[in-house]
């Protein structure tokens, strides 16, 4: 276990574990004398003993209350010394009435809440049905616009990953990698401009991006996924669409000790035969999860959990790789791909804590993730497209082309990824002062380890694979008017050999207080909150290729290796009915290709150190980066208003270190320089909210926020790539040139969100909300051609530009609509059944530079995105059937400059956009719960109608991929105790 928990910087958690043992110690004896008028207490369920998180307490009489936390417990501060009376209240549940003296701080009995049986007839509050209570009960408290997603009693949710059980709240939509959510999109906004937090403290990522992959976080270690859409001061400001806090389990959330254990079978039909491929593995589904309070106070706990997930499956990809226009729309190639893809995930937690007090606590939470992905993939593609060769014969739907490639890529990936994260912290109550200090550190690390190989049909033999093409059906046919030769192996000869390795990191060391004091302003009470928080984040990439290929310099091989010693001889037609005509068996060739023997033959292959150096540098990037933040905020509770205002500020220092690439094609001669740039802004970001209470089950909320998103490291750190070629004329060039841009100003959004929402008193809720974001310093990456320029010294006749630059503001706004109820009023044997809705109507407008003049939607924004489920559970059963649906959002928009030809014969630039298309997904899911209602039987059918994942240029009907992954079987067992 040595690998899985790296060294930690000594200095950095020194200094932090010496200000938690000063705090922890001194809290006993510091303004003991100070906390008077407090009630503190827990709050149970009768039933099953649960701690109830969202409960509230309220005295009887004013507006001075509490709610229960994630551990079900409250304190009521401000509480004049007297007799009163305490109103607890909690969805689904009898409201009860608690006398209580106060002489100063009183620690009440723990409060056991009976369910509302005239309400709920003989529906028992467990499952599916109890978590649903508890995330609306802790919508329902919050101070702001936020969704809650909480763990069943079992400690698990329907959904194999965080990004999953994030959709199906409202305004939530996800991206999907091979079958399964991998990144969240918070109101159209794109993942890598919204927040990931565990447990409020920030995670580094695996991605070569800002963006947090959430495939790698199991359902399994979590007690509740908070989705909060409006900040408030003490949240981080870097959240544009919102934020995604992930809450893990704590000993302290129970009374008893507890262990849960399961086990889930996975029947996977292959979506393609790929028994001559690849060896299939078992897949299953492991957890287990541990927690217990122990000492003789019962003041110390630990939880434990680890669990283990493996899917070995099966795609099949159609790519026709974009669609060209002549007179009619023709794509450029068919590209038919089989891929084996094992996918292994680890992921062990652990959480501890120390409470010498009721008012003290010292915490030190730890989670660490591993994933292991190991893609096969065999791509046959036919190219009609070569050079500027155009259609022959062409009519609406179909024509031929005299010449065709023949190619077969073979690709073997390995990627390995590993989350890390620690955190020390203690938090503390001074009579009327409460205190949280932590330090944080998180690691991501990856390592990609990959070759990909391409054989061709040399050019000699182009005319003799001449192509046909049809378009009219939606799976398009390109078919050989020689079958036999596009069938031959031997016609294919390795083309290219490249190995790639990479490696990224990132690391982040956080330091934070907030500190909140309670007071009263008149008959008001309320609390001031304030403190900082310090960041230290780096990112680096660091990549390294070898390239082989048929020639270099003077040296061509003359004799290259052929297909045939790695053919997969039979395979069957993929989706549409498209047959590839060669395929091979990857495997084979990675053995092939990793004997050194095999690639030191100059007649065969031929190392290119110029494209191997180029390459090692091109997707490179180091960047390190320093937030320093403060804020202060005030929170008043009305009678029937709660009133949360303030500011925060953040402070960004950037460091990116870029390199610069120059490639002189002519000499073939490669020169790297480096770059460095500091960069440093400050954010101010204030914003207001209300929550009014218009009747005891009616809410009304109010905002106005101000967010930010600070730039993708590649977009700040990439490498400047200059490469050019002398022209016919002595002196002058032809070039390209990819600049980076360090000084790229962060997003800023500023926010108006309202929203009303009505509580059934049996449970349930209906809710509809807006907002509007106008979000300025849009980036973009803007291509320009100069011709007869100068630059670095030299005259090009044309030079091609590519840099990413800020551009106008964008605009997005939507309506959200929630609606969750149990039908408890239907007769006794349907009065188990629920129905759960939710949908959000997105728009956006903004002006893009390569589309002048032009309105169009955020990169990544559905305009659409909706959740149905209807459910049943009744006397240990539960039964749930869901739906969720993303609209189509745009992926690429095509610049006017490079459609001139066919914007000039009136076809619409929009019609050469790329677009992610729209996906609607089905999901069964059963359990029956027995023996002493510790072990429950479960089962589950993931994407019942084998939906694809789909893209589409301009119009649905030109789909340029469509990838199967199919269906997936679970079937297990959980056992409680």
């Amino acid at each position: 276990m040595k690998h899985l928990y790296p060294a930690l910087p000594n200095t950095f958690f020194k200094k932090i574990t010496f200000v938690l043992f000063l705090l922890a110690c001194c809290a006993q004896h510091s303004f003991g004398q100070a906390a008077v008028g407090m009630i503190t207490g827990k709050i149970r369920d009768k039933q099953t003993g649960d701690f109830l998180v969202g409960a509230t307490i309220v005295i009887k009489g004013t507006s001075i209350g509490a709610n229960t936390d994630i551990e079900g417990a409250f304190r009521v501060t401000n509480v004049p010394v007297g007799s009163h009376t305490l109103v607890i209240s909690y969805l689904g549940f009898t409201n009860q009435e608690v006398p209580v003296t106060v002489q100063g701080p009183t620690i009440l009995p723990d409060v056991q809440l009976e369910t509302n049986n005239a309400a709920l007839g003989e529906v028992l509050i467990t499952g599916l049905r109890r978590s649903q209570l508890q995330s609306i009960s802790q919508k329902r408290e919050g101070l702001g616009i936020k969704e809650v997603i909480t763990a069943s009693e079992s400690g698990r949710l329907p959904d194999i990953n965080v990004a999953e059980a994030t959709q199906r709240v409202s305004g939530v939509s996800i991206e999907t990698n091979r079958g399964e959510g991998q990144f969240v999109s918070i109101r159209g906004i794109q993942p890598s401009l919204n927040n990931v937090t565990l447990n409020n403290t920030t995670l580094a990522s695996t991605t070569d991006s800002r963006a947090t992959a959430l495939d790698l976080m199991p359902t399994e270690v979590i007690s509740s996924i908070e989705i909060i859409k409006t900040t408030t001061p003490d949240m981080e400001g870097n959240a544009i669409g919102g934020t995604v806090n992930i809450n893990t389990l704590s000993a302290f959330s129970k009374d008893k000790p507890f262990v849960t254990a399961a086990l889930d079978g996975i029947y996977q039909p292959q979506q393609v035969d790929l028994s001559n491929f690849d060896k299939t593995k078992m897949p299953f589904r492991a957890a287990v999860t541990a927690g217990q309070r122990f000492g003789k106070k019962q003041n110390f706990g630990a939880v434990v959990s680890a669990n283990f997930f493996r899917r070995d499956f099966s795609a099949s990809m159609l790519d026709p790789d974009g669609w060209e226009w002549n007179k009619y729309f023709y794509p450029n190639e068919i590209e038919l791909q089989i891929e084996d893809i094992e996918r292994d995930r680890l992921g062990l937690s652990a959480d501890f804590e120390f409470r010498p007090t009721d008012k003290n606590s010292i915490y030190f939470k730890t989670l660490y993730t591993h994933t292991n992905e190991i893609q096969k993939n065999s791509e046959f593609e036919l190219t009609m497209q070569i050079g500027d060769a155009l259609p022959l014969e062409q009519t609406p739907y179909t024509g031929r082309f005299a010449r065709g490639s023949g190619e077969l890529d073979q690709a073997y990936t390995d990627q390995k990824e590993n989350l890390y994260s620690y955190t020390l912290g203690t938090r503390n109550r001074f009579g009327r002062l409460s205190t949280n200090v932590y330090g944080t550190f998180s690691r991501a690390f990856t390592s990609l380890n990959n070759f990909d190989a391409t054989f061709e049909n040399p050019k000699s033999t182009e005319p003799q694979l001449s192509l046909k093409y049809n378009t009219q059906p939606f799976f398009f046919e390109i078919l050989p008017e020689n079958p036999e030769l596009a069938s031959n192996p031997e016609i294919y000869k390795l083309r290219n050999l490249n190995f790639t390795d990479g490696i990224i990191t990132e690391n982040v060391y956080e330091v934070s207080a907030d500190l909140t004091y309670d007071f009263k302003l008149g008959a008001t009470p309320g609390y001031i909150k304030f403190g900082g928080r310090h960041r230290d984040r780096s990112k680096s990439v660091d990549q390294s290729r070898d390239a082989y290929d048929l020639s270099f310099g003077d040296v061509t091989a003359e004799n290259p290796y052929s297909l045939t010693p790695f053919l997969l001889p039979t395979f069957e037609p993929t989706q549409g009915g498209a047959s590839p005509f060669v395929h091979g068996i990857v495997n084979k060739f990675r053995d092939f290709a990793r004997n050194p023997v095999n690639l030191q033959d100059p007649t065969r292959l031929v190392y290119d150190p110029v494209v191997s150096e180029t390459e090692s540098y091109t997707n490179d990037l180091k960047n390190s980066e320093t937030v320093t933040a403060g804020y202060v905020m005030g929170v008043l509770n009305f009678e029937n208003l709660a009133f949360i205002a303030g500011a925060r500020v953040e402070r960004t220092r950037t460091e990116s270190n870029n390199a610069v690439v120059t490639l002189d094609d002519d000499a073939e001669e490669l020169t790297v320089g480096n770059s460095r740039l500091v960069n440093t802004y400050t954010n101010f970001l204030p914003s207001v909210q209300l929550k009014f209470n218009v009747t005891e089950d009616f809410l009304m909320r109010a905002s106005w926020t101000n967010t930010l998103g600070r730039p993708n490291y590649a977009e700040l750190s990439g490498t400047t790539n200059l490469s050019f070629a002398e022209t016919s004329d002595a002196g002058l060039y032809e070039g390209s040139l990819e600049i980076a841009n360090p000084n790229l100003k962060p997003y800023i959004s500023r926010n108006l969100d309202i929203s009303l929402e009505h509580y059934f008193p049996k449970g349930g809720i209906i809710a509809v909300g807006g907002f509007y974001k106008n979000i300025l310093n849009q980036i973009y990456t803007v291509e320009n051609e100069y011709n007869d320029t100068l630059y670095a010294g030299k005259q090009y006749a044309e030079l091609e530009t590519v840099q990413v630059r800020n551009a106008d503001a964008a605009k997005l706004y939507g309506i959200e609509f929630s609606y969750d109820q149990a039908f408890t009023f239907l007769p006794k044997a349907l009065n188990g059944l629920g129905f759960s809705a939710n949908f959000a109507l997105i728009g956006s407008k903004v002006n893009l530079p390569n589309r002048p003049g032009e309105d169009l939607p955020l990169f990544r924004q559905a305009k659409n995105v909706y959740n149905l489920a209807l459910y049943y559970q009744k006397k240990g059963f539960e039964f749930r059937a869901a739906s969720s649906h993303r609209s189509a959002f745009l992926t690429e928009a095509a610049s006017v400059s490079s459609y001139e030809d066919a914007i000039e014969a009136g076809i619409a630039v929009k019609e050469f956009d790329r677009y992610d298309a729209a996906r609607t997904t089905y999901d069964l899911s059963g359990s029956y719960q027995f023996y002493k209602k510790r072990l429950k039987i479960t089962a589950q059918l993931r994407n019942l109608t084998n939906e694809p994942e789909q893209g589409y240029q301009g119009n649905t009907s030109r789909y340029d991929r469509h990838d199967l992954t199919g269906r997936s079987f679970f079937l297990g067992a959980s056992f409680n105790w």
